[in-house]
């Protein structure tokens, strides 16, 4: 996150209010001016440096003579930003950088694609894989560390089935992830096992690019783009060592979309990967 500790949604306010302005044809003074606000005050609520609320949205949105439901959109945005979090729970330590920032579009997501290469994806990885995963990661992290993870992990698992708030979950899973001995040879038949059942689920499509695909589009690379919002927001997580990072320039959020639909094209179909998955599972038994 920012140094100003703005979060994702009030960040897009700032950036919707600044859009507001430039779609006018106004400069900040322009708007200040009209507002009795000094220009320093404009700028720090376009840039999240102080947050806006409900207020500074209807007022800037009407001197700038936005549509009502437009303004009334971005109101609820703002409104949204200050709800406290699930997941405000855990510690730093557990929720780690801008991985806070992925929790938090996760949790409104509508939509989310993700690609893993070496790793099954987190929202399908059962407790033992996880487990495994993290004590060969972080072979010094202490058991309640590692309890409260896994908590968190779980928690995060609960949207699959989230019937209220639906997500429609597309993952590509390179081959590789689905041989390597995580754990060992029952962890891995309990994990595809898994895998098979969310892939039944009617918000999952699980696909498998096989490992005859050779290089593939954003080749060595693992994300997750998800959607969210009531304007289809969008960002992508990319995960490293240490902790992550969010993006949310949508130049480079339109590169993991086209790449993620190359990958599709690639991949296995459903069915067909289903059928790859069963055989790969069978082949730990």
């Amino acid at each position: 996150m920012p140094e100003n500790g703005a979060n994702v949604r009030q960040r897009k306010v700032a950036r919707t209010l600044r859009e507001w302005r430039k779609s006018k044809g106004a400069t900040q003074d322009d708007v200040a001016k009209q507002l009795r606000w000094s220009v320093p005050k404009l700028s720090r609520f376009e840039r999240a440096d102080t947050v806006a609320g409900p207020a500074e949205v209807i007022a800037i949105g009407t001197v700038l003579h936005i549509d009502e439901a437009e303004r009334d959109r971005v109101v609820r945005l703002a409104m949204a930003s200050f709800e406290t979090n699930w997941w405000s729970a855990y510690s730093s330590e557990v929720v780690r950088g801008d991985f806070e920032d992925y929790l938090e579009v996760e949790a409104a997501a509508t939509k989310l694609r993700s690609f893993e290469i070496h790793l099954v994806p987190g929202l399908m990885q059962t407790a033992a894989y996880y487990d495994a995963v993290l004590r060969e990661e972080f072979r010094t992290l202490e058991n309640d560390l590692v309890a409260a993870r896994s908590r968190l992990r779980k928690e995060r698992q609960a949207r699959l089935d989230d019937a209220d708030h639906l997500l429609d979950y597309h993952a590509i899973i390179h081959e590789s992830a689905l041989r390597l001995p995580v754990g060992g040879p029952e962890v891995m038949y309990e994990q595809l096992n898994a895998i098979l059942a969310r892939s039944e689920l009617p918000n999952v499509t699980v696909q498998v690019l096989p490992v005859s695909a050779g290089a593939y589009p954003g080749f060595g690379t693992a994300y997750h783009r998800v959607t969210f919002g009531p304007d289809h927001a969008e960002g992508v997580y990319l995960e490293n060592l240490h902790d992550g990072l969010y993006v949310e320039q949508d130049d480079e959020i339109e590169a993991y979309t086209l790449a993620f639909e190359r990958l599709r094209e690639r991949a296995l179909d459903p069915e067909a990967s289903a059928r790859r998955i069963a055989e790969i599972r069978d082949s730990w038994a």
